[in-house]
């Protein structure tokens, strides 16, 4: 009698803890919604604009919210000013952990071209406004937010979370993601996984989801440096093979130049994947769209929607360029700055042996300034799997597509290291609204912030929580 009754006991108690296991985290929306607006708004007015980039600023603000939270964090800086930062909430341990990675510099801003104060994280027509708000200080919160409530809820991990925040993305990451994965393995040791920007997704013009994109891979840079030399003398006598005359004409060649269109296989799947939200004949081009780009008028058409043309070809733009400071003087050396992003299939010699023949002037010097091999990760994955489970729950009118970016992110450091990196960007906006990324007026709306704080925490709760 008495073993029956202790077999009881025991098994009430264990009646008793399932509950307590499977129960899920009570969130008040509402006020964390309001939360995340006030700490969005918070990060905008914390100017880290780059050059010369102050992320130590950014790295205070995360710190007090962390300490306030009573979370453990750690503090690197890669140079006077140049700071990152991590905290990780341990899990059991079993699965590979998640990097939770954003970096917290933007670009810099021209004051006067902007209708509101660019660092005033301005709260207007249903838009948070200032530099950052889009590229990213909107998913650096909807991370940060996804870390607290794991945090403030207590929610038992079967892997562990990291939150890391760096420098220097929008120069290239060397200062920032770059210094940490080369300094510091320990910030990200165990991680198997990791979300960070750089994935369209779209809402219509009523702010509705249309898909939700998730890219394994994207662009590389070649960014180059043209330089020409030549004679200098006094500006009231013009010299017409002067550096400057020499450079503008080679660039003139440059800005004429086309390159050839190319479709890679991630491209095609990448564009076929988002067809179905493309009206006519969009829609007909992106699923055929090896047979489209054999029309003689596929470049013009393509041309119409710069962003789809810019993902089968090579691209060019003249960024800088620099002479003298001294309006009468015509200066021995000239130089342009030209950002160039390369499909896949391309080295940077290869492309800056290109160039050179469009430049057509073997005087003209072409240097890399910046370059780094692709790399891919798969889709086929667990976390990929939670993220189309997540937006079925969040928007469950709303797709899932494959995608590919124009630029590059800080990826490309974690995918070297073997570390399966995705772009995810949770927030759904049109494309005109997306476009203010890096320009004037950049802003988020409201609505498609707060939903991507709901989404990124149900694809890192899902991904993350004990089983």
């Amino acid at each position: 009698m008495r073993r029956s009754i202790r077999w009881i006991a025991i098994l009430a108690g264990v009646l008793v803890a399932l509950p307590a296991l499977a129960q899920e985290p009570t969130i008040d929306w509402g006020k964390v919604n309001a939360e995340a607006i006030a700490k969005l708004r918070e990060y905008i007015r914390v100017d880290t604009q780059n050059p010369p980039g102050n992320e130590m600023r950014g790295v205070e603000w995360l710190k007090r919210v962390l300490d306030a939270e009573g979370i453990a964090y750690e503090i690197g800086e890669s140079a006077p000013g140049r700071g990152s930062i991590v905290a990780r909430l341990k899990g059991a341990g079993n699965e590979p952990a998640i990097i939770l990675l954003s970096h917290i510099d933007v670009v810099p801003v021209n004051r006067e071209f902007w209708t509101v104060d660019p660092f005033a994280g301005e709260l207007r027509d249903g838009y948070i406004w200032g530099r950052g708000a889009i590229d990213m200080k909107d998913e650096g919160i909807a991370q940060l937010m996804a870390l607290l409530l794991l945090h403030r809820n207590k929610v038992p991990l079967r892997r562990d979370v990291i939150f890391l925040a760096t420098a220097d993305e929008e120069a290239g990451g060397k200062f920032g993601a770059g210094w940490v994965a080369k300094n510091r393995p320990q910030w990200y040791a165990g991680a198997g996984f990791l979300l960070n920007e750089g994935s369209p997704s779209r809402a219509d013009e009523s702010g509705k989801p249309l898909f939700i994109g998730v890219s394994g891979t994207e662009k590389t840079p070649a960014w180059l440096k043209l330089t020409a030399t030549g004679r200098a003398g006094h500006g009231s006598v013009p010299i017409p093979d002067s550096a400057v005359n020499k450079l503008v004409a080679a660039l003139e060649r440059l800005r004429r130049y086309e390159p050839p269109l190319e479709l890679t296989p991630p491209i095609e799947r990448a564009l076929r994947s988002r067809a179905s939200y493309e009206p006519e004949p969009w829609r007909s081009r992106l699923r055929n769209l090896r047979e489209f780009l054999k029309q003689p008028d596929a470049r013009r058409e393509l041309a119409k929607r710069p962003e789809l043309l810019a993902l089968v070809t090579n691209t060019v733009s003249i960024t800088g360029l620099q002479g003298t400071n001294k309006i009468n003087i015509i200066p021995p050396v000239a130089t342009a700055l030209v950002d160039c992003r390369l499909l896949p299939t391309w080295t940077a010699d290869r492309w800056a042996a290109e160039v050179r023949r469009a430049v057509a002037d073997d005087s003209i010097q072409i240097e890399v300034l910046e370059n780094f091999p692709p790399s891919t990760s798969p889709l086929d994955t667990p976390l990929y799997r939670s993220i189309v489970e997540a937006v079925k729950r969040v928007h469950p009118s709303a797709g899932v597509t494959e995608a590919l970016i124009n630029g590059f992110t800080d990826s490309h450091f974690f995918r070297e290291k073997g570390i399966v990196s995705y772009g995810f960007e949770a927030v759904a906006m049109t494309e005109k609204d997306d476009s203010r990324a890096h320009g004037n007026d950049e802003r988020v709306p409201v609505k498609a912030f707060t939903d991507s704080v709901r989404l990124m925490w149900e694809v890192v709760y899902g991904f993350s929580k004990a089983q």
